[in-house]
């Protein structure tokens, strides 16, 4: 079964968010459509906006540092989601409103998987060539739920969650660990993300090489190894 250029490495890392699945409809509108029942009256474009805001206000998943656990998890997407319907006036009966948005979060509902994932068949492939697959996101422990949802565990021989590792991409720890679990050099290994700093560089700070998937040519041309498509891969 051809694999093309991933055939030269024995394991291969994929990123989530961005790379294998993304949202659908975006943050914002989902948050929106539970908050309905809730008295909210706003638009998801802005509750998109105010939430890719307070993202970055928070330091993301990355900001949980060296703290894991569901409690921790559940600690850093409550603040957020309050933040983010602060600037509208708050919700009624928030407590209530963050459970069931937690929960549908961590339901395939609102996961899609890539078209290209699918047409390419890549992960298929590399199962099928015997080649260690592992996943290394920062992401929360709802991953697993997400990618036994929307049919993706079954390919991989490890999935790593940056909250449950206690380490987020770019820092070395979770790669390390990704090393580990796959029982091959760094050299032997191929780490494909959407992020520049956090999967290509992380990556390469340990000696993997890592390849950049960039579907909507975000990036400015340069020497990195980039794809638009995983059928490219093949």
């Amino acid at each position: 079964m051809e694999i093309g250029v991933l055939s030269k490495y024995k394991a291969v890392l994929f990123d989530v968010s961005g790379t294998l699945l993304r949202v659908e409809p975006s943050v914002g509108e989902v948050y929106a459509t539970y908050a309905r029942p809730f008295g909210f009256k706003g638009s998801g474009k802005e509750l998109n906006r105010l939430f890719h805001k307070e993202w970055i206000n928070s330091g993301g998943i990355e900001s949980l540092g060296k703290k894991s656990g569901e409690q921790a998890e559940r600690d850093f997407w409550k603040s957020l989601v309050f933040q983010v319907f602060e600037h509208s006036g708050g919700l009624e009966n928030f407590e209530h409103y963050f459970e069931i948005i937690y929960e549908a979060f961590a339901r395939k509902d609102h996961w899609h998987v890539f078209d290209d994932v699918i047409d390419s068949g890549i992960l298929e492939k590399l199962k099928n060539s015997s080649i260690t697959l592992g996943v290394v996101s920062n992401w929360d422990s709802r991953l697993h739920t997400i990618l036994k949802g929307t049919g993706l565990a079954e390919y991989f021989d490890f999935i790593l969650a940056s909250a449950e590792v206690g380490s987020a991409k770019p820092d070395k720890k979770i790669f390390i660990e990704a090393i580990r679990r796959s029982g091959v050099k760094p050299a032997e290994v191929c780490h494909i993300g959407d992020d520049l700093r956090a999967d290509i560089r992380g990556a390469n700070s340990v000696g993997i090489e890592a390849i950049l998937i960039d579907r909507n040519s975000k990036h400015e041309k340069n020497s990195l190894a980039t794809i638009s498509s995983f059928q490219e891969l093949l």
